[in-house]
């Protein structure tokens, strides 16, 4: 049987057919690792192949010139080696050799990949296994299919032309893809069923959604911390806020006995939100504010907001109540279409409650909550005056759920820092670190500048600057680097794509440009901040760039 195979193939003998498939099962396992970059960026996008595309033109096909270079030098290295001992020696087995260089430089490659930072590493979930073997097989095929047109047609190509694959991997990434998708989207809607049937079934459960272009999961840890004081509250955990994200945390998380579930409902492109409304059916929204976050996928500010709008829309048309923070211009907009929301501002003392006697510092916070001729004491560790208004729009909810202001005074004081969200550490060195790495908006980073005012001494910014801004990234840099020049004494930008705009805009500002570093990435950063830092000193951290960028 083996022999036919062999005749049938026009091989020259089985050693040929053996070789073929132990370089394909040994290609394989290589752009497994090669790809892995591929797989994490279609997983961090959501398995969207439009963000996947973005990811590629972000870029500036990077990550693809890096595959051409693996394949020219293995191609290279191969042909060159393959042709020098065809002249030298009949032995065929010399020929095996040259597929050593092709493992050396796709290992080269690999090491270099994994020894990188990762600020979300591919997560190895059953859609992923079952992609990676589809991928897997495509790849194997692929290989055995490419060897075999080398060693029939071109001699002196025998065993190379595998070179290529690497490639070709974005191309077999997306073929991988669509042959999954049928079967991925039955168990998906499968996965959605079961988590509706459960969470229709609690009839008392009050289901609130909350959506914006930033502060979703600081408001909801708040809101969730202060219902607790009255409720037994169930809030989704991170930054779960897919449809497959709340599917999970319905059918692990979610109790019989839960009286009050808090999901988070997040977007990358128009009804995105509308599906989550029609998947959970909040009874109340809650819109943290609208800004230009995600402008690159979504194309423009008014597609954000007419996005962040479809959880009013829905609530609005079920009777529900509706709850807007009107501090960003974008915002106080829905809340003029939909007039019957109730509506905060930290700004205004007009709306039903409010603030007064704010005192932050680089400890806290301190104010006032005011409601129907109440008042009450309250503080918090949380920093920043974005952060009062996270509480009062949290407050304003509780408030109509019933929660006494004694009760939310009481939620307000066990608050705690959200990770990575203007985290105070003290560092080995002694100087003070305000971490906000995470994902960080023009909001956010506006705000983070407000709270590196309140310490003294030297003020330190490392920072990527802001991205997935779309043709708005560069004045938005640029405006960031104004901001932090009336701020800050030195800046550290550690990435190049964002060099030019924030510099310019320090330089614009009059900020000493000797006070301003480029650093490769950040570990180099840090070895900076390490040579200019004392005791007294305050680094913040804003930013840290998504693998995306990497």
């Amino acid at each position: 049987m083996f022999e036919k195979l062999v005749s049938a193939l026009k091989l020259e003998s089985g050693v040929d057919f053996v070789m073929i498939t132990t370089i394909a099962v040994l290609t394989t396992v290589l752009m497994v690792f090669v790809g892995y970059k591929l797989l994490q960026m279609l997983q961090l996008t959501g398995y969207k192949v439009s963000g996947y595309v973005s990811w590629f033109k972000e870029t500036k096909y990077s990550y693809i010139s890096r595959l051409f270079m693996l394949s020219f030098l293995s191609l290279s290295s191969m042909l060159i080696t393959n042709v020098l001992l065809s002249e030298f020696f009949t032995v065929r087995v010399f020929y095996y050799v040259a597929i050593l260089f092709f493992i050396l430089f796709c290992s080269l490659f690999i090491t270099n990949l994994f020894t990188a930072k990762q600020k979300t590493p591919l997560k190895y979930t059953k859609r992923m296994t079952r992609l990676v073997c589809v991928y897997s097989v495509i790849v194997f095929i692929t290989s055995w299919a490419i060897e075999y047109v080398g060693l029939r047609f071109i001699p002196y190509l025998s065993y190379t032309l595998v070179g290529i694959v690497p490639i070709i991997l974005p191309l077999i990434v997306f073929i991988s893809y669509y042959i999954t998708y049928p079967i991925e989207k039955l168990i998906s809607n499968s996965y959605i069923k079961k988590s509706k049937k459960k969470l229709y079934s609690m009839n008392d459960l009050k289901v609130i959604g909350i959506t914006g272009s930033y502060g979703k999961t600081t408001v909801k840890r708040i809101l969730g911390t202060i219902l607790s004081e009255k409720y037994k509250v169930c809030i989704t955990p991170s930054s779960y806020n897919t449809p497959l994200g709340l599917a999970k945390t319905i059918l692990s998380k979610l109790e019989k006995t839960d009286e009050i579930f808090i999901a988070e409902m997040g977007a990358k492109q128009r009804n995105d939100i509308k599906e989550l409304c029609f998947m959970v059916k909040p009874s109340v929204g809650v819109i943290t504010g609208i800004g230009n976050q995600h402008l690159l996928t979504f194309g423009s500010l008014e597609a954000i907001a007419q996005t962040k709008a479809e959880l009013a829309e829905y609530v609005t048309d079920n009777n529900g109540k509706l709850y807007i923070n009107t501090d960003s211009e974008k915002a106080q907009k829905i809340a003029e279409k939909f007039n019957n929301s109730k509506q905060i501002s930290l700004n205004s003392n007009k709306n039903e409650i409010f603030v007064e006697n704010v005192k932050t510092t680089k400890t806290g916070s301190s104010f006032e909550l005011c409601y129907n001729g109440e008042r009450v004491n309250c503080k918090t560790i949380l920093l920043g005056n974005h952060n009062i208004s996270n509480i009062l729009l949290a407050s304003r909810v509780a408030v109509d759920l019933g929660l006494t202001l004694k009760e939310i005074s009481a939620g307000i004081s066990k608050l705690v820092t959200v990770p990575h969200r203007l985290e105070i550490i003290k560092s080995t060195s002694q100087y003070t670190i305000i971490d906000d790495a995470y994902n960080s908006s023009v909001e956010g980073s506006k705000a983070s500048l407000d709270v590196l005012s309140k310490f003294t001494g030297k003020k330190i910014v490392i920072t990527p600057g802001l991205v997935e801004l779309g043709t708005e990234q560069f004045n938005a840099n640029f405006q960031f680097g104004i901001d932090m020049a009336a701020v800050c004494s030195y800046v550290i930008i550690d990435s190049s794509i964002n060099y030019d705009a924030i510099s310019a805009g320090l330089s614009f500002a009059g900020f000493d440009e000797n006070n301003i570093y480029q650093a490769g990435n950040l570990t180099q950063a840090v070895q900076i901040v390490n040579t200019l830092a004392e005791s007294n000193d305050v680094v913040l951290f804003e930013n840290d760039l998504p693998d995306n960028y990497s």
